[in-house]
């Protein structure tokens, strides 16, 4: 057999095997990608802070609930009448910062929640956060992209949710319509965006399913003035941007997250 039909049968096997969809994506990371800078969460939280403050978006994600300096929400002053608070006095609740791609999702792809050495850490086997940080530096830096991040309301009015799909849904169960599993339409890009550079970045693989569904978000829903904003403002602190933002067109070179 000749060298030359050797070779085009490597490249069927490689094609049939998906090797060019991860080449596509490899290529798409060397131009356009850059690593974070940042490998501390608790750095990442006082950032994004200073970063909403300044950027004048004192907004939680899902609901659009306005929190001021201290990240104090005030429940009954939100974009989108959250439903649960309506019936409740109005009260002080706080922001926390949560990840559009779920830490436990994270956790459970590079699977450091399953490792040996969890097993003697301090925290117990199968505990996404602290058992990840200790034995998947990978883990810390993920989880301290700002890219990621997301405001939401840590509230005790909030129903607890079992196994989310995207981070703050807790807070999205408060100002549901009629459709209680899926976030609201206005935000549905932004998380799709970010689902997208963290599995490039990362090398995160996503389900077809969700994918699906994100890339219908992606198209749907394109970035506005405050993602693009946003991005920019991530880029003086950490040094790099999300692609997906300043380049929607490329989820299309990507064919399979």
């Amino acid at each position: 057999m000749s060298k030359h039909v050797i070779w085009i049968l490597i490249i069927a096997f490689l094609t049939l095997t998906g090797y060019t969809d991860f080449a596509f994506g490899n290529e798409i990371k060397r131009q356009f990608f850059h690593p974070s800078s940042l490998i501390s969460f608790e750095n990442s939280k006082t950032e994004l802070k200073e970063i909403y403050l300044k950027g004048n978006h004192r907004e939680t994600l899902h609901c659009g609930c306005t929190f001021d300096e201290l990240l104090q929400v005030s429940s009954n002053i939100c974009a989108h009448s959250p439903q649960s608070f309506a019936t409740q006095p109005a009260s002080k609740e706080f922001v926390e910062w949560v990840h559009a791609m779920p830490l436990q999702e994270i956790g459970e792809k590079l699977k450091c929640r399953t490792e040996k050495s969890c097993s003697t850490a301090t925290a117990p086997q199968n505990s996404d956060r602290p058992c990840c940080n200790q034995v998947s530096p990978k883990f810390k830096i993920i989880q301290a992209d700002m890219h990621n991040i997301f405001p939401s309301i840590r509230s005790s009015l909030a129903p607890t949710h079992s196994n989310p799909s995207f981070g703050g849904m807790e807070e999205y169960k408060l100002c549901a319509t009629s459709d209680t599993t899926l976030p609201l339409p206005h935000i549905r890009g932004d998380l799709a965006r970010a689902y997208f550079y963290t599995s490039i970045q990362y090398r995160i693989p996503i389900s077809a399913e969700l994918e699906n569904n994100l890339r219908t978000w992606h198209y749907q829903d394109p970035p506005d003035a405050w993602e693009e904003k946003r991005n920019t403002l991530i880029e003086t602190v950490q040094g790099n941007r999300n692609p997906f933002i300043d380049h929607p067109e490329l989820a299309e070179r990507v064919t399979d997250f």
